[in-house]
């Protein structure tokens, strides 16, 4: 398959990652990966094609066909008319790694302790280098306090005066304008 990941980065041309920074964000302490697994079949009303998210992509159509018979794939592109939502985030997710660079042997290592099949929601998800572990993105609304309050930890036990300074007067200010409301 490395061959195959090399015909394909021929194929398209590589686009930035859209979670870049993303993956400095510290999950919350319960969530796992499993969460943002799509496990429902479900079908779209306007089901895409696995070539055209193959093309969204960039993904080479013969390398979609290799990453189902090598087993990344649960399903065949070739065989599948309209992608239902789990197939379509798997479809996505693989072929975003394929597409970054990944060879067989750093699919191996990324995918080793997610379970199958791999739909992952990309936006939800990301591979901590440090630990080796896929981890959750924070929900921004239900995490927003906690994320604050390590944020400001993380400030003290950095000795940062000056940004600490500057949330102190942001939120005196703030509280000065609700006051005069």
């Amino acid at each position: 398959m490395d061959s195959v990941i090399h015909l394909n980065s021929f194929a398209a041309e590589r686009s930035p990652s859209a979670a870049e920074g993303e993956a400095r964000l510290a999950p919350t302490p319960a969530a796992t990966p499993e969460a943002a697994q799509i496990t429902n079949a479900q079908r779209l009303l306007f089901a895409k094609t696995p070539v055209a998210v193959c093309q969204e992509l960039g993904l080479n159509w013969w390398t979609a066909q290799k990453l189902h018979e090598e087993g990344w794939l649960s399903f065949a592109p070739e065989k599948t008319a309209g992608l239902d939502e789990s197939q379509e985030a798997e479809l996505r997710f693989v072929g975003a790694l394929v597409v970054g660079g990944c060879d067989r042997n750093l699919l191996e290592v990324l995918l080793k302790d997610l379970p199958r099949p791999y739909a992952y929601d990309l936006k939800r998800l990301f591979f901590d280098w440090e630990t080796r572990r896929w981890k959750l993105l924070p929900e921004p609304e239900t995490d927003r306090e906690a994320a604050f309050s390590e944020w400001v930890e993380l400030l003290v036990q950095r000795r940062d005066a000056r940004t600490l300074s500057g949330i102190a007067e942001l939120a005196r200010d703030a509280l000065s304008r609700l006051y005069r409301l």
